[in-house]
């Protein structure tokens, strides 16, 4: 070790008598309650838009960008079509048709002519070109508006540009043209609920007029409006209609076909069962008193006309996917909103959920022990009957629970327990029906601000005192609860009454946590145990979030903001085109001697990423005395960092660069400790991970 700390010092022009090196890494994120003293070195006295990186160090945040379902704009690509006998200039944003094979493509760049000309109509050269669709055939013609402008030379060749410059500017204008394409949620407002179910993703806002709620779902087409369909109410039943059987109305003749029967409460086997008939091609109108029958088969009876189902506007939504029937065919999405009664979707018809309260309108709900659970004002809690989510009558096992206050959140727990969340109160109830329910309270004067609820590696939510979390353990009733967002309580206090969503991120362990000024902060775990939390600035309102899976079991995260779009987010490198502003201020650090003076030398910073990354880093000396000179900011570029032959994907490394980056910096500055400011903003940077810190200085005299 004394050879390795020798050679160092020979090799950094310093003396060695005089010479100390000390390394820590960055960890711990922000620490704003202890002791300037005591704060470890490498955690953060303020952070912005970075995250603790759970493999240590910090990250900046992937960005996020706008969806509808149409072409992503981080995986728009752009590709390089040559031309000959070009007769017409095209232009940015042409669209262009092969008039053979019907692809078709936009330019982002006016098309570049190498020789010939136009006038002639032997111009020969290339298009850049995005948003392609299909293949175009060598040979054909180029058309812009049925007028054909050239003929196909060679086949479109994806990321095709010359020179490293080019490539930079046709892929940014790529993402910006798929960008341009994407369009809000129809309606006016915020949005109301985002959610994925079975790979489709549903948006929820108010109409123009603020009249109504409608129901969309994403397409490659853009955003969609869902016909959610027509019921009628029934009561008497005296047999099951099947799907697909078509009822008639004896009185007024109408028909129409059965795609669900749901049965709230009584039984066909009794000739009292009620409830609804989900109806699809109705003719005629149906009307109450009808005696419904199938093929001349008596039924029920109608208690209602035809009903169009209609979303009440204002609601906040919140859903659960969940699978009563057992079968790969039978899981659905549920949602309430406080608004309007509960809903289930199979993708195409929607059945309300009626459970006899005289105001149906849940706030909450949870699926659980094959039950569906919906909370509802002045703290009632009911379930449906065992996995029948339609079926609300005490003789088939539904129940209703009361707790005492305002039910905030409903989190499902390990075993056989779920929390039940007011504003200053927790219970846990156990059991697995209503014939052995058993709600415990757990806490007294602790309870969960709405929609802070989330699983993580164990139940999180906000409350009075912060974040913090509910620990459950197979022996019955054997909860422990902690706050973990001790050291972060000043913004804690700052934000009380502003949390208005959260969601948890598995894949980073993390819990996020979103205001109602477009900040937030993120919590990342290491295992069980807190790793650090740093604030983020969106510049958005994250006003609902989901978290789900894609089609390859990746997980993604849409956020809805006040601007009526659907954002995805950790997608991209910028805010929505907008660059990501950055920022770390680490803590003063007195390299184990809070009173003597240090010259300090040499910094070197050890952090990867993808692509070369843009920082500025400025010193900071003796907690900024105004007594010490100001250090000038630097401006630090870096090569992305390099990979590992046959191990690590081609297009995923810089060839060139280490494994590790590193970035070496002069300092010629005195203190008794020293704090780091490091800044970056970038729209097209992939995000970085700073690791660590060697820090080179000379001890001098001690302070008086």
């Amino acid at each position: 070790m004394s050879s390795i700390y020798n050679d160092i010092i020979q090799r950094s022009g310093f003396p060695a008598s005089s010479m100390r090196i000390k390394y820590f890494p960055f960890m711990g994120g922000e620490i704003l309650t202890d002791p300037a003293l005591s704060q470890p070195p490498g955690s953060l006295l303020y952070g912005k838009n970075y995250e603790v990186y759970p493999e240590g160090g910090y990250r900046r945040i992937d960005g996020f960008e706008r969806f509808d379902g149409r072409t992503k704009p981080s995986e728009s690509l752009y590709w390089i079509l040559e031309f000959e006998t070009g007769s017409t200039a095209s232009v940015d944003t042409d669209v262009i048709t092969g008039a053979t094979s019907g692809a078709t493509a936009e330019l982002i760049a006016d098309a570049v002519v190498e020789s010939g000309s136009y006038a002639g109509g032997d111009a020969v050269g290339y298009m850049a070109v995005a948003l392609l669709t299909g293949t175009f055939t060598v040979g054909e013609n180029i058309q812009v508006s049925a007028s054909t402008v050239a003929v196909v030379k060679t086949a479109e060749n994806a990321l095709g540009a010359t020179t490293d410059a080019l490539d930079s500017t046709y892929s940014q204008a790529s993402i910006e043209r798929a960008r341009s394409k994407i369009g809000t949620v129809p309606g006016s407002g915020a949005m109301r609920g985002v959610w994925v179910y079975n790979g489709s993703t549903y948006a929820f806002r108010d109409n123009a007029g603020g009249t109504e709620c409608k129901m969309y779902k994403s397409s490659t087409s853009g955003w969609t409006a869902v016909d959610l369909g027509q019921y009628i109410k029934f009561n008497n039943g005296v047999a099951s209609v099947a799907e697909g059987d078509t009822i008639t109305g004896t009185i007024s003749g109408a028909t129409g076909v059965v795609r669900r029967e749901a049965v709230r409460t009584g039984s066909f086997g009794t000739s009292n069962a009620e409830g609804v008939y989900v109806l699809t091609g109705v003719t005629g109108t149906f009307q109450s008193g009808d005696a419904l029958q199938v093929s001349g088969s008596p039924r029920s009876d109608a208690t209602s006309a035809l009903q169009t189902v209609s979303l009440v506007p204002g609601g906040r939504y919140e859903f659960v996917n969940y699978n009563f029937g057992g079968s790969t065919t039978t899981n659905r999405m549920y949602w309430v909103d406080g608004f309007n009664t509960a809903f289930e979707w199979d993708g195409t018809y929607a059945v309300p959920l009626f459970t006899g309260m005289s105001v149906d309108t849940p706030r909450h709900l949870a699926a659980h022990k094959k039950h569906l659970f919906l909370a509802f004002q002045k703290g009632s809690l009911q379930h449906s009957s065992i996995g029948d989510p339609y079926g609300w009558s005490v003789v088939t096992g539904a129940s209703e629970i009361g707790t005492g206050g305002e039910i905030t959140g409903l989190q499902v727990q390990p075993g056989d327990a779920m929390a039940v969340f007011n504003r200053n109160r927790i219970y846990v109830l156990y059991g697995t029906s209503s014939s052995d329910w058993n709600l415990k309270t757990f806490s007294n004067d602790s309870g969960a601000g709405e929609y802070t609820i989330q699983n993580l590696t164990e139940t999180m939510f906000l409350d009075d005192r912060g974040v913090t979390t509910l620990s459950a353990v197979n022996a019955y009733g054997d909860f422990a609860m902690n706050s973990i967002s001790k050291k972060i309580r000043p913004i804690i206090s700052d934000k009380k009454g502003k949390s208005i969503a959260s969601v948890r991120v598995r894949a980073k362990g993390q819990y996020r946590l979103f205001f109602n000024d477009g900040t937030g902060i993120y919590a990342t775990f290491s295992g069980n145990k807190i790793a650090g939390f740093i604030r983020v600035d969106l510049g958005k309102v994250v006003y609902t979030v989901c978290s789900s899976e894609d089609s390859v079991g990746d997980e993604i995260l849409f956020f809805g903001s006040d601007d009526g779009y659907v954002y995805q987010m950790d997608k991209g490198t910028s805010f929505d085109g907008s660059a990501v502003e950055a920022m770390l201020r680490f803590s003063y650090y007195h390299y184990d001697s809070p009173t003597r003076d240090k010259r300090f030398r040499k910094i070197q910073f050890e952090l990867s990423g993808d692509s070369s990354i843009a920082l500025q880093f400025q010193p900071d000396y003796s907690y900024s005395d105004p007594d010490v000179p100001a250090a000038r900011t630097r401006n630090l570029n870096i090569d992305g960092s390099g990979g590992y032959w046959n191990i690590d994907n081609w297009d995923d490394f810089n060839w060139t660069g280490q494994v590790v980056s590193t970035s070496e910096e002069n300092l010629d500055g005195i203190g008794t400790n020293m704090g780091m400011l490091i800044l970056s903003e970038a729209t097209y940077e992939q995000p970085h991970i700073l690791q660590g810190v060697t820090v080179h200085y000379s001890p001098r005299r001690i302070r008086r």
